[in-house]
């Protein structure tokens, strides 16, 4: 494990995830949207290219119940299926987005993507990684990309206690070295190890 200033730590991410909770308070339209969508990014660890196809109907390889709050990824790189449930907080922010912001956005009643562009179109896998960079840049951390969430999921995962068959199953990963590959020691976690030594 490592540190790098490509991955967050978990007071980056709860900045983040605070600031955006608070704009989306008392922002426009697409403030509440950037929420919903770094909600997710945050909750699944899915791919921008996962991410950008999860659909509403069950109908799509890749679709979230929101009954259930489960995530169902059928058509993934690596072949990677698998299953992942929203934690309760996250579950009800997306509930809040498609209840309430989604239908606000041009086309929502005839597209079944979950996230939507501005200007009403589906979003490609290349659209969905440049909007999180861009998002990412504006609230200061320009060092991260889409798949910063990807890392921080795991990681996190990880320092919450998950065990690894777990978060192999979480991660969708057939092997669990590529598992252990997206775990990494922030500065965080170096402190409290180092504080631990004074318990």
């Amino acid at each position: 494990m490592r540190s790098d200033a490509r991955f967050f730590s978990t007071g980056e991410m709860k900045e983040l995830l605070g600031r955006l909770r608070q704009k989306a308070r008392h922002g426009r339209l697409i403030d509440k949207v950037d929420h919903a969508l770094v909600t997710y990014a945050w909750a699944t660890g899915c791919r921008a290219s996962e991410i950008a196809s999860v659909s509403l109907i069950p109908t799509q390889p890749n679709w979230l119940d929101i009954q259930s709050g489960i995530v169902t990824i059928t058509d993934a790189k690596w072949d990677s299926k698998g299953t992942i449930p929203l934690d309760a907080g996250s579950l009800r922010v997306i509930r809040r987005y498609t209840r309430e912001i989604r239908p606000r956005i041009r086309n929502a009643s005839v597209l079944h993507q979950l996230f939507i562009t501005k200007t009403g179109s589906p979003y490609t896998p290349n659209k969905m990684t440049k909007k999180l960079r861009l998002l990412l840049a504006r609230y200061g951390f320009e060092s991260k990309s889409a798949h910063s969430f990807r890392h921080f999921f795991c990681t996190d995962l990880f320092r919450r206690g998950a065990r690894l068959h777990e978060a192999k199953a979480l991660m969708r990963h057939r092997d669990v070295r590529s598992t252990m590959v997206y775990s990494h020691a922030t500065i965080d976690d170096l402190r409290a190890a180092v504080n631990r030594r004074l318990g």
